[in-house]
């Protein structure tokens, strides 16, 4: 009987934060969303922590200190519901010529002999080509995330190794490569039964990290057509096709300028899409008859394992009527166009929970089309100035761009105070954190205790399709701070509020 397989995790840039020798808890920063992702994986896969730490040879760090760092991670993540099988330390210098140091496999054939590992099954995931080289040496599978120093070391990678944003995006890589998974949320055989419905022509509503999707083979003019059929959408509102692959992007545009190239290696899978000039291959029915398309690579293991099996770029707006709420579970799917779709896949929530960050190269200056899951602050930071149009209210250019948009169908106002008028009707409150009391709203919805911006996203939809569930004559929405992600909830909040 074959062992179970591992995922193998370096420490410092890929756990937590790479801030150079930590001799003490205190010095620990979490990259977010480890615990979350670890949480994903440990259903299907043992869990270990393999780390070099030449500090304690060159006299830096004390194998002591290291040992306590080590043990707050375990108890952190023990409060957190996670194993973690064992901890290897590599104490030494390169130069010293060990064989316990990254890329020697010492540690992972350690692992096999003593939980009986089957390493042809398993994954390793760092921040170095080292880390990646790791896996490969036992035939498991390397996983490079760009945290840490992933980015510095990028270019150093062999070809075709997985290059994913953080670890959260890494374990939906490994699930999605995993077809008897657990966490995968649906079965190998629903989602090869999808894939073929996609390439026959049907539709097939699947998760992604930001909402859930209404995809179609992008291909198949007459597939395409069907979306928006079903969506009544506007037939001048382009899709967003997603891929699997950045090679699969590239076959679908004429070209990829480097700062275009530069956000898909740091950002991909994940909620970025990116216009570019389209491929005669795009028919015209995608993309509103533009010149260019929005290609996109989702960060979902359910996404992932459809696209590769597919083996089609899917072309998917949320799987919603046109305007409406969109979808962040498979039953908010189901409610609004079920027995229109030939097969929902269902992924569980969706953890981003607004739609991506479009950014269009189509005329040189990168510029911001819509904001979302990727926040522009992290954009700017890698590619430099991006330009934002004086109203995000464009019809025709790219998704969401219209007036009224991701509505309720209860009115919903923005401000602090009800309006006068709605005096003596039933009010609920849409809000960031608790307010400082409840009256006199019928129903309260708080999307993050701890005013955190990433958790008020992805509870928004879900908290504003309960509020237009219960009878309210009126939706008021406190205005949420626009850094970071709250230039999202404010750009949803707005369109939802025309």
């Amino acid at each position: 009987m074959s062992g179970r397989p591992a995922v193998f995790l370096d420490r410092d840039g890929t756990l937590i934060e790479d801030r150079g020798h930590l001799s003490s808890p205190t010095q620990v920063f979490w990259i977010p969303g480890a615990t979350d992702a670890l949480r994903r994986l440990q259903d299907d896969f043992l869990l270990f922590i393999v780390t070099n730490q030449p500090g304690i040879a060159e006299g830096l760090l004390q194998l002591e200190q290291v040992q306590q760092v080590n043990l707050y991670l375990l108890e952190r993540l023990a409060a957190a519901g996670i194993t973690i099988s064992d901890v290897y330390v590599c104490p030494h210098r390169r130069t010293d010529g060990c064989q316990c140091i990254k890329p020697f496999p010492y540690f992972l054939q350690q692992a096999a002999r003593q939980y009986g590992v089957d390493l042809g099954r398993s994954f390793t995931v760092g921040d170095h080509p080292h880390d990646v080289l790791l896996g490969q040496q036992v035939g498991g599978q390397g996983i490079y995330v760009c945290t840490g120093h992933g980015w510095k070391h990028l270019q150093e990678l062999p070809p075709a190794v997985p290059v994913v944003p953080d670890i959260r995006a890494a374990a939906e890589w490994i699930l999605a490569c995993s077809p008897g998974a657990r966490q995968l949320g649906c079965s190998a055989s629903e989602i090869q039964q999808a894939a073929e419905r996609i390439r026959s022509g049907g539709l097939v509503a699947f998760p992604t990290e930001t909402v859930y999707g209404l995809g179609a083979n992008a291909l198949d003019r007459t597939a395409v057509q069907k979306v928006f059929q079903i969506k009544n959408r506007p037939s001048n509102d382009p899709l967003i096709v997603h891929v699997g692959s950045l090679q699969q992007a590239q076959s679908l545009v004429l070209e990829f300028p480097e700062s275009a190239r530069r956000l898909a290696q740091r950002y991909w899978p994940g909620p970025l899409s990116l216009v570019l000039p389209k491929a005669p291959c795009i028919p015209d029915e995608v993309t509103a008859g533009l010149p260019t398309v929005a290609v996109r690579m989702p960060a979902h293991a359910v996404a992932l394992a459809l696209l590769w099996q597919a083996q089609v770029p899917i072309a998917a707006p949320s799987a919603n009527p046109f305007g409406r709420l969109s979808p962040t579970t498979a039953d908010h799917v189901r409610q609004q166009i079920g027995q229109q779709v030939d097969i929902i896949l269902d992924g569980g929530p969706c953890w981003v929970g607004v739609e991506s960050t479009i950014v269009s190269f189509a005329h040189g200056q990168p510029t911001l089309l819509r904001p979302g899951g990727i926040p522009l602050e992290q954009i700017e930071e890698l590619i430099g100035p991006v330009q934002i149009p004086a109203s995000m209210d464009l019809p025709g250019q790219a998704p969401g761009r219209f007036p009224r948009h991701y509505a309720p169908h209860t009115p919903l106002v923005i401000g602090w105070d009800p309006p006068l008028e709605a005096e003596g009707k039933r009010i609920g409150l849409l809000c960031l954190q608790p307010p400082p009391q409840r009256e006199p709203f019928a129903m309260v919805e708080v999307l993050s205790q701890t005013g955190d911006l990433a958790e008020a996203a992805a509870n928004l939809y879900a908290a504003l399709r309960r509020l237009d569930q219960a009878g309210l004559d009126l939706i008021l929405a406190h205005p949420m701070p626009e850094i970071g992600l709250g230039r999202a909830i404010m750009d949803r909040l707005r369109k939802a509020s025309s």
